[in-house]
C-alpha cells in the first residue's frame, strides 16, 4: 500500500473520531494501522478496530461500502468487497453439505483490469453477459488463486452495460507464456497440438466438450472449448474472446460459443517451433504450473512413499492402510513408484516417477522389489539416486504443499568431474 494510500485511511480514521480525540497522534495511528496490515488484517476491519480503540465511531462505513473495487486490487481475505462487472460465465452445481443437498453457482466475472472466479451460495438471478453492480462480497484463496464468495450479506444488482468502460469489453493479444488466471479476455494466436472430445452432463442436459493442447513459440497450455468449433489438430487458430482459469498452477484457455474462432495459414506457427521449455526452478515455482516443461537439478532427498505402494482398484490413487480416500477399504493393486526431491540451486521442487520411468532410471524391475522388503527397496533406490544429476520432463502442479514435477520423461546425466573442474578454472581465471 502506498503512501498516498495510507494517508487516505488514517484522514478516515481521524474524521471518525470524538472531537476530543481528533487530535490524536498521526504517527501513532500509522504504526497502528501498519500493524494490522502486517498481520494480514482487511483495511476496513482494522480501521474499525482502531477507531473502537480511541473512543470514534465508524461513520465513513457508508461512504466506503459503495467504493469501487478493481478485480485487479482485490486480495485474499478481502471484505465488504464492490464491484462493477460482467458475468463472463456462470454455472449451477448440485453439492452435498451435512448431508443435504444444495444447489451453488459459480463462474468468471471481469472488468476492464482483469477476470476473478466466483462462488455464490444461494441463488441468484443474474445470467451470462448481464453487467452487475455487487457489494458486500468477500474474497477468499483457493488453490494459490484468489475466488469471490457471495454469501447471504451480498447485494447484486443488473445495471447499464454503458457503465463499463469499453476496455472491460475488449480482449488483450497475448501469447501463451502469458497465459495466466486474472488477465481477462484474450486473442490468441496457436496451433492445436492435441484434441478430444468428451460428453458431459450441464443442467439435465448431455452437452460436447472439446479439449486438449495448444502451443506457440512461447510454450503450451491446455484448452476447452465449450462449442463445436470444428478445429481439427495440426492446424492454426486465432481464438478472440477467451478466458483463462487455472487448475493447480495450470492455466488453461477457455471459450464458446461468444468467442471468435478464426482458422489461419497452416504455416503461420510451424510445429517444430514448439519445443519443450527447459527451466530454472525458481522460475517454475513462480509460475505455480506449467505443462510440458524440462527441469535439470540434483536429487537430493528420497521421499516417504517412495518404493512398493498399493493403488485403489478402481481409481487409481494410492491407499493408506488398505483404505481409499474416494471408496474406502478396498483390495488394492501394487505399483512402483518413487517420490523424490530435486534442487538445481535456484530452488527446489517435488518429483514423481511412475512404474515406466522407475524402471528406467533404477535399471531394475517392478517384480525386483516386491520379492524384498520395503525397507531394503528405499535403500537401494537411495542408493542408486541420491545426488545423480537428472533431466526431467512433465508437467508441474501447484499447491499448498509446493511445487510438484509429474514426470513424463527423466535420464541421469553422467557428469565428467574432470572436464567440469577444468571449465570452472578457466572461468575463474578468466575473471581475474
Amino acid at each position: 500500500m502506498t503512501l498516498k494510500d495510507l494517508t487516505s485511511h488514517i484522514e478516515d480514521i481521524k474524521k471518525s473520531l470524538n472531537s476530543e480525540l481528533e487530535q490524536v497522534d498521526q504517527k501513532e495511528l500509522e504504526k497502528e494501522l501498519k500493524k494490522f496490515l502486517e498481520y494480514g488484517v482487511p483495511i476496513e476491519q482494522a480501521k474499525k478496530t482502531i477507531i473502537k480503540k480511541f473512543g470514534g465511531e465508524t461513520i465513513f462505513n457508508n461512504q466506503s461500502n459503495t467504493d469501487r473495487t478493481l478485480i485487479s486490487k482485490l486480495q485474499p481475505n478481502d471484505q465488504n468487497v464492490n464491484l462493477l462487472c460482467r458475468v463472463i460465465s456462470i454455472n449451477p452445481k448440485d453439492i452435498l453439505v451435512k448431508g443435504e443437498n444444495r444447489k451453488i453457482f459459480f463462474g468468471i466475472l471481469g472488468d476492464e483490469s482483469g477476470t476473478i472466479s466466483f462462488t455464490a451460495w444461494n441463488n441468484i438471478d443474474i445470467e451470462k453477459e448481464d453487467v452487475i453492480e455487487i457489494s458486500n462480497a468477500y474474497t477468499r484463496e483457493w488453490q494459490g488463486n484468489i475466488q469471490l464468495n457471495f454469501g447471504d450479506r451480498v447485494n447484486i444488482e443488473k445495471t447499464d452495460k454503458n457503465k463499463l468502460p469499453p476496455e472491460a469489453f475488449k480482449p488483450k493479444k497475448v501469447k501463451v507464456n502469458e497465459l495466466k488466471s486474472g488477465i481477462g479476455s484474450v486473442d490468441i494466436t496457436v496451433l492445436i497440438l492435441e484434441i478430444n472430445e468428451r460428453v458431459v452432463n450441464v443442467n439435465g442436459e448431455n452437452k460436447t466438450v472439446f479439449s486438449g493442447i495448444i502451443g506457440d513459440e512461447t510454450g503450451k497450455a491446455q484448452f476447452t472449448s465449450w462449442f463445436d468449433f470444428k478445429i481439427k489438430e495440426g492446424l492454426t487458430y486465432q481464438i478472440t474472446g477467451g478466458y483463462i482459469k487455472s487448475w493447480r498452477g495450470i492455466p488453461q484457455l477457455t471459450f464458446d460459443e461468444n468467442s471468435t474462432v478464426k482458422k489461419l495459414s497452416k504455416n503461420t506457427i510451424a510445429e517444430d517451433a514448439i519445443i519443450t521449455k527447459k527451466l530454472q526452478i525458481h522460475d517454475l515455482i513462480n509460475k505455480k504450473g506449467a505443462i510440458d516443461i524440462k527441469i535439470e537439478g540434483t536429487l537430493i532427498e528420497i521421499k516417504a512413499g517412495s518404493g512398493i505402494i498399493t493403488r485403489c482398484s478402481k481409481c487409481n490413487r494410492a491407499l493408506r492402510d488398505n483404505e481409499c480416500t474416494i471408496h474406502g477399504k478396498i483390495e488394492g493393486k501394487t505399483d512402483l513408484r518413487i517420490k523424490s526431491i530435486v534442487d538445481d540451486g535456484t530452488g527446489a521442487i517435488n518429483i514423481i516417477l511412475n512404474k515406466d520411468l522407475s524402471e528406467k532410471i533404477l535399471d531394475k524391475k517392478f517384480q525386483d522389489y516386491e520379492k524384498i522388503s520395503q525397507e531394503d527397496a528405499i535403500n537401494d533406490i537411495s542408493k542408486k539416486l541420491f545426488a545423480q544429476r537428472v533431466l526431467v520432463s512433465g508437467n508441474a502442479l501447484s499447491d499448498d504443499y509446493g511445487t510438484t514435477l509429474i514426470a513424463k520423461d527423466i535420464d541421469i546425466i553422467n557428469i565428467d568431474i574432470k572436464q567440469k573442474s577444468e571449465k570452472i578454472l578457466q572461468d575463474l581465471e578468466e575473471l581475474q
